[in-house]
C-alpha cells in the first residue's frame, strides 16, 4: 500500500513560496547580502581596466590596487555573511515544514494510516523534508539573485564591447536549448529516487514490526532481498538523475569556455584593427569568467528545484490524507 498522487494542487512555486513566507525577512537580507557580494564583483573588471589604462599611460597604480583590494575583502566578508543566512534560513524552513507534517501525521485518521504504509510517511517527514533545504537557497534565492547578476554583467559586457557580447550569447542561446531538454529528466528521476526511499522505509517498518514473526519462518533471505532491491532502484534513479545533473553543469561548463576562446579570438582580431584597446579586452574577458558563476548558479538552482519539486509533490500528498481537525487546548 502506498499514497496515490493523482490529486493536483497548486503549483510547486507556489508552495515552496508558503513554506518560505514566516522567513522571508531573513531570505531577503541573505538575498540582499548576495547581490552586494555580486555587485562588488561586477566593479573589478573596471578597475583592471583602469589598472591597465594606468599603465600603459605611465600613471600611478596606487589607487587601482586599493581599490582592488577593498572590493576583493568586501566581497569574500559579505559573501560569507550572506551565505551563512541563507543557510540558516534553510534550516529553519526544513524546521517548520517537519514540526507541520508531524502535527498533521498525529492526526490521520486510523483509515488512512491502514491504507498507507508508515514506513513510507517516516520517508516524507525526513528525507524529503530534508530536500527544502538545498531548493530555498539554491533554487529560490539562487534563481533571483544569481539571475539579477546574471543580467546585470550582461548589461556591464554590452556596455564594455557590444560585438564581442553578440558571440558571447549565441554561444548561450545554443547550450540554453540543450538545457530545456535535459531538465524535465531530472525531475522525473529524483521524483522515482524519493518514491523508491519510501518504498525502502515502509519495507523497514514492516519488517522490524514483525521481526520475531520473520525469524521463526526462516525468511531473512526474502526480506533481504526485497530491501536491497528498494535501495538499488533508489540508487539506479538517483544515478540518473546525477547524470543528467552532471549533463546539465557540463553543458553550462562547456558553453563559458567556448564563449572564452571566442572571444579571446574576436577579441584579439578587434585590437589588432584598433577597434578595441587591450584594456577593453581584459575587462571583457574577467567578464566572461565571472559571467560562469551565475549562468552555473542558475543552472544548479533549476536541476535543484527540479529535485525539489519532487519532494514537495510527495510532501503535498501527505498532506492531503484524511486527517481531524486540531484539537483545543487544554485548559
Amino acid at each position: 500500500m502506498g499514497i496515490a498522487g493523482t490529486q493536483s494542487g497548486p503549483p510547486a512555486w507556489r508552495l515552496l513560496l508558503d513554506y518560505v513566507r514566516p522567513h522571508r525577512w531573513a531570505l531577503l537580507a541573505g538575498a540582499l547580502l548576495s547581490l552586494v557580494t555580486g555587485g562588488t564583483g561586477l566593479l573589478l573588471p573596471l578597475v583592471a581596466r583602469g589598472l591597465i589604462d594606468d599603465l600603459s599611460h605611465d600613471r600611478t597604480i596606487t589607487g587601482a590596487l586599493l581599490a582592488m583590494s577593498a572590493l576583493v575583502v568586501a566581497n569574500a566578508a559579505v559573501g560569507a555573511l550572506g551565505s551563512y543566512v541563507l543557510r540558516r534560513t534553510a534550516e529553519s524552513v526544513v524546521l517548520g515544514a517537519r514540526r507541520a507534517l508531524s502535527s498533521y501525521l498525529l492526526r490521520l485518521r486510523i483509515s488512512a494510516v491502514d491504507r498507507s504504509e508508515p514506513g513510507d510517511l517516516m520517508a516524507r517527514i525526513t528525507s524529503d523534508t530534508t530536500l527544502l533545504r538545498e531548493v530555498t537557497t539554491d533554487s529560490l534565492v539562487g534563481l533571483g539573485t544569481e539571475g539579477l547578476i546574471l543580467v546585470a554583467t550582461v548589461v556591464m559586457m554590452g556596455l564594455v564591447d557590444p560585438v564581442l557580447l553578440a558571440v558571447t550569447l549565441g554561444v548561450i542561446v545554443g547550450a540554453g536549448i540543450v538545457l530545456s531538454v535535459i531538465v524535465p529528466r531530472i525531475n522525473r528521476a529524483s521524483r522515482q529516487a524519493q518514491d523508491a526511499i519510501g518504498v525502502m522505509g515502509a519495507s523497514l517498518e514492516r519488517i522490524l514490526g514483525a521481526l520475531r514473526t520473520v525469524k521463526a519462518s526462516g525468511a531473512e533471505d526474502r526480506e533481504e532481498r526485497t530491501l536491497h532491491a528498494a535501495a538499488e532502484e533508489s540508487w539506479r534513479q538517483s544515478i540518473r538523475a546525477a547524470k543528467w545533473a552532471a549533463a546539465a553543469g557540463n553543458t553550462a561548463g562547456l558553453s563559458m569556455q567556448i564563449a572564452f576562446i571566442t572571444v579571446l579570438a574576436v577579441g584579439g582580431a578587434r585590437v589588432a584593427t584598433g577597434a578595441i584597446d587591450v584594456g577593453t579586452l581584459v575587462a571583457f574577458l574577467l567578464y566572461v569568467f565571472y559571467l560562469m558563476q551565475p549562468i552555473q548558479q542558475v543552472v544548479g538552482a533549476i536541476t535543484q528545484y527540479q529535485t525539489g519539486v519532487a519532494a514537495l509533490s510527495r510532501i503535498q500528498e501527505a498532506l492531503r490524507l484524511p486527517a481531524e481537525p486540531p484539537s483545543l487546548p487544554a485548559q
